[in-house]
């Protein structure tokens, strides 16, 4: 069975006019937001929106890079904020992997999981990260150190995991099973059937995991068994990507039409509590991903493949906001292929196309946890000052010794040395004299006869 492309923009919403829409929508709503690169400063009207009483301008694009083999055309599949330490990991097409650290995103570390196959997901554990590629496992350590690869013959097109427990992990993909993978043992634990139309995304829920395919169903399992509890019809085309928090979850994706599949300028909203969808939410946007702020507990972000960003509420939806407001990453007219935020909600790092990545900030000096490990780096090399071999001043302990090159003078061997224990010396009899014994420690004035840090030894 074919399976519609989910985490690529469909060919049939990349015709000429949905693309020409979007674009007049965008530049021509006066409530568009650029970024700082397009503030034009002649512009009375753009200039006043970045005043400090506007209220929902609260993100600014900060920095962009280029990732490590962006130069053979690779986009950026795959962007993933560590959550143990201030790093932000990013997998490309060509199954290079490229990692940043802090806010000015400083290069860590750069390493290849695969030879061909692009990175599908990235997830940070405690000790390590997890790297799936189409049909192997790659568990790296942080500083680049490859752990182990786990490949069999039930990954056959995998596309996304999920980290479920400290020790195991589920996989799905574009194959009629997914599998539960044990960290600890090294092995798989089991394999479950989840049907023909396969498992494309994973979300957890606080009740339950949450499998959405490639045809827009959304089937939520119980945690222990892996049984289909509930399950929801959400696009009738293909659904693009979904997220869950709280009771809500969020989804966008396509719908068949007669000229094909259309996006669906509606996210679909569905209370959890009661297993039904309220009222849609409507976008500026073409929504193709979606993330919740971890934050905040019914906010979302959505993503179109042109690179605007709109933030929405899920609560709020009827409520007429008097301000909408807009984010226009700077890709430079590439796609936007992943997006992710961070765990304190003020970063949100974008994967482009063309192999660059954007990191837009709500804060001067952002974080991206609240509490991050700190982070293990190279040791460098000390450096030695200069010293003038005239001068007679400078003492011999501030000159460098290698210890590892040549053997010292004072290095005799066994044969020649003797090991001697000092004497303790004797105390002095004017001591002994005077002396005041109480149980078995004795106390005795101090006669002051030698000077001061002077040691006299037997």
């Amino acid at each position: 069975m074919e399976f519609p492309s989910i985490n690529n923009y469909n060919s049939s919403v990349q015709n000429s006019n949905l693309v020409n829409l979007e674009e007049n929508l965008i530049w021509n709503n006066p409530e568009y937001i650029p970024p700082e690169n397009f503030l034009p400063s002649e512009d009375p009207v753009l200039n006043e929106q970045f005043n400090e009483q506007f209220n929902g301008g609260e993100f600014r694009e900060t920095r962009t890079e280029m990732t490590d083999g962006s130069g053979n055309g690779f986009g950026v599949s795959t962007v993933n904020f560590d959550n143990v330490e201030e790093i932000v990991w990013t997998g490309n097409q060509g199954g290079h992997v490229t990692s940043y650290y802090g806010p000015l995103l400083q290069k860590y570390t750069s390493f290849q999981v695969h030879s061909k196959d692009e990175v599908r997901q990235i997830r940070s554990m405690d000790n390590a990260i997890l790297a799936l590629t189409r049909n192997s496992l790659r568990f790296q350590s942080r500083r680049g150190l490859p752990i182990y690869t786990h490949t069999s013959a039930n990954m056959i097109d995998m596309q996304c995991l999920l980290c479920y427990s400290p020790t195991s992990i589920l996989m799905g993909g574009h194959q009629e099973s997914i599998i539960d993978y044990d960290l600890e043992a090294n092995k798989e634990k089991r394999v479950v059937e989840v049907g023909e139309n396969g498992c494309a995304m994973l979300r957890q829920h606080t009740r339950f995991i949450c499998a959405g395919n490639a045809f827009g169903r959304i089937e939520f399992k119980d945690p222990v068994t892996l049984k289909t509890e509930h399950g929801l019809d959400t696009h009738s085309g293909s659904l693009s990507d979904f997220d869950v928090q709280g009771n809500y979850l969020v989804t966008c994706g396509f719908s068949n039409s007669r000229q094909g599949l259309s996006v669906d300028r509606f996210l679909m909203v569905y209370d959890l509590r009661q297993m039904k969808a309220i009222t849609p939410l409507p976008t500026l946007t073409y929504p193709l991903l979606l993330k919740f702020l971890p934050t905040y507990s019914a906010r979302i972000l959505v993503v179109s493949p042109l690179g605007q960003m709109q933030i929405l509420d899920t609560i709020y939806a009827n409520a007429q906001s008097s301000v909408t407001c807009l984010y226009q990453v700077a890709t430079g007219g590439a796609m936007i292929l992943s997006v992710d935020v961070s765990m304190t909600s003020q970063c949100v790092c974008f994967g482009g196309a063309v192999g660059s990545i954007h990191l837009m900030s709500s804060n001067v000096e952002p974080q991206f946890n609240s509490y991050s490990r700190s982070t293990e780096f190279v040791d460098t090399d000390d450096t030695v000052q200069s010293i003038d071999i005239n001068d007679g001043s400078i003492p011999l302990s501030v000159m460098p010794i290698a210890y590892n090159m040549n053997p010292l003078l004072s290095d005799w061997p066994e044969e020649f040395s003797k090991k001697v224990y000092r004497r303790t010396p004797a105390v002095d009899a004017d001591i002994l004299k005077t002396m005041k014994m109480q149980g078995s420690i004795g106390y005795a004035p101090n006669h002051h006869r030698r000077q001061k840090q002077q040691i006299i030894s037997a």
